[in-house]
């Protein structure tokens, strides 16, 4: 509930800035994370869901109310009683009117089980509604990452043109000035070559992960800030697990499928049994039998009713609803197991993640620095320029990799909050 206040509260706040400025400002996570939950037509449709399952409930309670019907009947013709009574031929507008109020007294079980039925159908689509949106946060999170991602690789192989065609342009110089081989010229056309190409995909991968990011959020990821901290989690696996156990919206709708069987299997066995209900029903009738006939009737009773043959209907029915109690049980229990599997998974994924990511920006930083050594290296003599193509490739690919590795570490933290079910 407090991650729900939250998003609702960027959302409004999102909507508001939005409106208030029509140039394109800087996006964080959340304010992402809420753009997508407001924008996504599979929320609305989750949302829609549980609306349905709470009519149904409606529906389910008015078994157990009181009915009111009003009928009613008029028409036009003539009626010839023959002399009976001494009547003879006229013209009649024969009618009648009554009026039935019924409460249902005893069901057999009937009402509670379509309630409870009910309830559980509330409690599987309020879990998909939570489900939906820790799957979009997962989705939204991972193409954020990518955008930045793909942004830093744009940034790094552009830089590396750009120093690999100085590079190649200073090879053609001294090969023409006899002072290095054509050997140079070659690699260094060949790592310009690889550069380039590095580039390109580079830029097919920003352009793909814009619209990915554009199709979950309907914004623009025009500036997106740096990917945060990790949000809190359980300190240990155990609290993990028993958070996801109370909480894990997966685990949750398969429960609510096994109580909403079971319920449908006691609604079945009620149907061997009677109905009983109280009645009062008032009548009116003119014109019937004969010319100015008039009648009124008043009743009040008890009325039951018990189907004591039903051709097998009854008993096919048992033994369906009670297969598909069996069926969700086993489901219910194979989700649990594999709840279990994947939060453990998911808590040790974080972990490794954020030993992952430190060891990939020191792995970067390392790379840079000697990307600088190399660099003065070159330029002084001492190393040749192949060393500073193979210094350029290892800084591009561990820049990258740690660009990579921040996205994995907050993926797998909002991962394991999905499973938590606190999104």
């Amino acid at each position: 509930m407090m991650a729900k206040r939250r998003l609702a509260h960027l959302m409004l706040w999102l909507a508001a800035s939005l409106a208030a400025s029509g140039t394109a400002q800087a996006i964080t996570l959340d304010e992402a994370l809420a753009a997508a939950i407001a924008h996504t037509p599979d929320i609305a449709a989750a949302d829609a869901d549980a609306d349905v399952a709470k009519a149904r409930l409606e529906q389910a309670k008015a078994g157990g109310l009181p009915t009111a019907t009003v009928s009613g009947t008029i028409g036009y013709g003539r009626l010839d009683p023959r002399g009976f009574f001494g009547l003879g031929a006229a013209n009649v507008t024969p009618r009648s009117a009554q009026l039935t109020v019924e409460q249902p007294l005893f069901t057999g079980g009937r009402v509670r089980a379509g309630i409870d039925q009910a309830r559980a159908g509330i409690a599987g689509a309020e879990a998909g509604q939570t489900g939906m949106r820790s799957q979009l946060v997962m989705a939204v999170t991972q193409a954020y990452g990518d955008v930045l991602t793909a942004a830093r690789m744009v940034d790094l192989y552009g830089r590396l043109v750009t120093q690999t065609t100085e590079i190649e342009r200073q090879a053609r110089l001294k090969f023409r000035a006899g002072e290095s081989p054509s050997t140079d010229v070659s690699q260094a056309v060949a790592r310009l070559a690889e550069a380039r190409a590095g580039l390109a995909r580079a830029q097919g991968m920003q352009v793909s992960a814009k619209a990915h990011f554009r199709n979950l959020t309907g914004l623009e990821p025009l500036d997106l800030q740096p990917l945060p901290a990790n949000p809190v989690l359980p300190a240990t696996l155990d609290e993990a697990m028993d958070t996801a156990i109370r909480n894990n919206p997966a685990l949750a709708q398969s429960e609510a499928s096994l109580r909403g069987a079971q319920a449908a299997a006691r609604g079945a066995r009620a149907e061997r049994l009677p109905t009983v209900g109280a009645f009062a029903e008032g009548a009116t009738v003119r014109d019937q039998f004969f010319p100015d006939y008039r009648a009124d009737s008043a009743t009040v009773g008890i009325r039951a009713r018990w189907e004591l043959f039903s051709g097998g209907r009854v008993s096919g029915k048992v033994a369906e609803t009670n297969s598909r109690v069996r069926a969700a049980d086993a489901r219910a229990r194979a989700m649990r197991s594999q709840v279990e599997e994947q939060v453990i998974s998911a808590f040790q994924d974080v972990r490794t993640a954020q030993l992952v990511e430190q060891a990939a920006s020191d792995q970067a930083a390392a790379a840079i620095q000697a990307l600088d050594s190399v660099t003065h290296e070159v330029r002084v003599g001492i190393k040749p320029q192949l060393d500073l193509l193979d210094a350029e490739r290892e800084s591009i690919a561990a820049q990258a990799g740690a660009a990579r590795a921040a996205t994995d570490r907050i993926v797998a933290a909002y991962r394991l909050l999905s499973l938590l079910g606190r999104y």
